[in-house]
């Protein structure tokens, strides 16, 4: 359950692990372009491109068809918001139902994606053509356009934070209001890629999938001022498809390099893709118990995450850093397990080192490091330790 991670998580010492042979994806039974799953109301949901939406109540050992009423079989969203379950398609209307998937009723909104409830408001936007994002006060049954984002074309996600609402858009990048008759107001600063196909956040910290396919770098990145600012965190190169977040468990899906997980909000990232036999992926979405991927070729669950997870008490190495913020020092603790050949290494937001300290054999037990960083800009960087291959992390900030 997910209660048992709940010791272990939002530490930088977590580690990953070789779990034993269960401890990995498993296909789940909807071969085929998964392109959206979604948990509602306790049950599973997912669709594929041009065929079904399944509905499953057993975490996706068995399936029912659920799709009377759809007349577009192009579903390409599922999102539960406002107490209904809502069906995006690529090539014609969207869908709601309220009576968990017995029953889909068309409500217009071609090629939507993104449905979101913000201030009361459902919210969702397009794929196609310059509509970009509408409004409905009474769930979909008619829907408003808000003003056009200028310069954007191809809106992804849609993400509700504080008083904002974001949204993503393959060209462009991040436009955000406050309500909706508001006009737009790009949130670009930091970023490098303005292709932008998905959101997540932990508490007030969130986070944005980029993409490389105008020939910026792509990766995640990351903003602790609710999306005003961002910076770099960790996977350069890659499109990111899917964000997603079970408690602090952080993971991405890219589009042709599987899943990756981190577990020090986007400090350092691990690959995650033992038993993933598809690699491009589509939606990342968890439940109680177990996180769901949908993939170019099937829908996979992971089972047994506790058990790819390792003990904060029992890694190698775990660090503190202090004070936070900090001006001009800062210094880095240190405790080991066990002797160890200690290498620091201090990132800055674009991923390049700035500073190296080579330790060589540290004994065990607490070591403080006093750390100069007087000659360093402003902002976030990222300390990292390897201690005898085992690598942790942790975020130091300048003032």
């Amino acid at each position: 359950m997910l209660d048992r991670y709940a010791q272990w998580l939002f530490f930088s010492g977590v580690m990953l692990i070789a779990g034993d042979a269960s401890a990995q994806w498993q296909f789940i039974g909807t071969g085929g372009a998964t392109y959206s799953v979604e948990v509602h109301n306790g049950a599973l949901f997912a669709g594929v491109q041009g065929g079904n939406i399944m509905r499953s109540t057993d975490h996706g050992d068995t399936w029912t068809d659920v799709n009377t009423g759809i007349t577009v079989p192009s579903n390409w969203w599922l999102s539960s918001t406002g107490g209904a379950l809502y069906c995006g398609t690529q090539l014609g209307s969207a869908f709601r139902t309220v009576n968990d998937g017995a029953t889909w009723e068309d409500i217009g909104l071609s090629a939507a994606r993104g449905f979101t409830m913000h201030n009361d408001t459902l919210y969702a936007c397009q794929w196609y053509g310059t509509t970009g994002v509408d409004w409905s006060s009474d769930g979909g049954d008619s829907w408003n356009a808000t003003q056009t984002i200028t310069g954007f074309s191809g809106l992804w996600p849609l993400l509700s934070v504080e008083g904002d609402l974001l949204v993503g858009g393959q060209s462009g990048g991040i436009a955000r209001i406050t309500h909706s008759p508001d006009a737009w107001t790009v949130s670009n600063t930091g970023l490098v890629s303005t292709e932008v196909y998905s959101f997540t956040r932990i508490g007030d910290v969130l986070f944005a999938g980029t993409g490389t396919g105008f020939g910026s770098g792509g990766g995640v990145y990351r903003s602790d001022d609710l999306g005003q600012t961002w910076t770099a965190s960790g996977m350069d190169g890659y499109t990111i498809y899917a964000l997603h977040t079970m408690d602090s468990l952080l993971f991405a899906g890219t589009s042709a390099n599987g899943v990756f997980l981190s577990t020090d909000t986007g400090a350092t990232w691990t690959a995650f893709n033992d038993g993933l036999s598809s690699q491009q992926v589509n939606r990342l979405t968890s439940d109680e118990e177990y996180v769901y991927v949908g993939t170019m070729g099937a829908l996979f669950r992971y089972d047994d995450l506790g058990s790819a997870v390792k003990e904060l008490s029992s890694s190698a190495v775990r660090l503190s850093a202090w004070p936070v913020p900090c001006a001009d020092a800062f210094t880095l603790s240190m405790d080991l397990d066990g002797a160890s050949s200690v290498v620091a290494q201090l990132f800055d937001v674009s991923g390049a080192v700035v500073a190296t300290r080579t330790m060589g054999r540290v004994a065990p037990g607490v070591r403080n490091l006093p750390w100069d960083v007087s000659d360093l800009a402003p902002g976030l960087y990222t300390c990292l330790v390897v201690a005898d291959g085992q690598r942790q992390a942790v975020r130091v900030v300048k003032e």
